[in-house]
């Protein structure tokens, strides 16, 4: 798929979004993230995708300066954040976006390769170079590990900044 990286116009803990062909976006993964950590979420993504969840299509994976990066759909739209922020939206309202979403992500059919959360989560605090205090990072782990068995998907990191409201 032909893009060209363009303005850099979101980033995250573990990546940058940036402009990338018309109606495009490419979501690229900062240089410390392992390549097989961006393709697991590339392929979980597409998994949702194609189940009718609450995710884009990946259009695409591509290497930047050897950063692999999914092209995905543009979205358009304020974040979930920034509509609170400017009382668009109210504190209730907003917590049942984010409900129906984990709840739309959580019914989704599973890959049959899909992690479980816990192996997941305790992956990802690794990857937090220690931005997560190790106390909060074994918390998380260990409300985990009282959450009844579930093999269902999590989204692992929700929240209004990763959340664009679109019409």
């Amino acid at each position: 798929m032909a893009g060209e990286l363009g303005e850099k116009i979101g980033e995250g803990a573990f990546s940058d979004v940036h402009a990338w062909a018309p109606g495009q976006v490419v979501k690229l993964f900062k240089p410390e993230v392992r390549r097989r950590t961006a393709r697991y979420e590339a392929h979980i993504t597409r998994a949702v995708f194609e189940a009718g969840g609450p995710a884009q299509a990946v259009l695409d994976e591509v290497t930047i300066d050897g950063r692999l990066g999914m092209v995905l759909p543009r979205l358009d739209g304020p974040t979930l954040l920034q509509s609170l922020r400017a009382d668009a939206i109210t504190l209730d309202a907003a917590a049942e976006v984010l409900a129906r979403l984990a709840l739309s992500v959580h019914q989704a059919p599973t890959p049959a390769d899909a992690l479980p959360v816990r192996d997941y989560m305790d992956a990802s605090l690794g990857l937090s170079a220690g931005s997560v205090p190790d106390s909060i990072a074994e918390g998380v782990l260990a409300m985990i590990d009282r959450l009844p068995l579930d093999d269902r998907l999590s989204h692992c990191d929700l929240h209004p900044g990763n959340v664009i409201m679109t019409p």
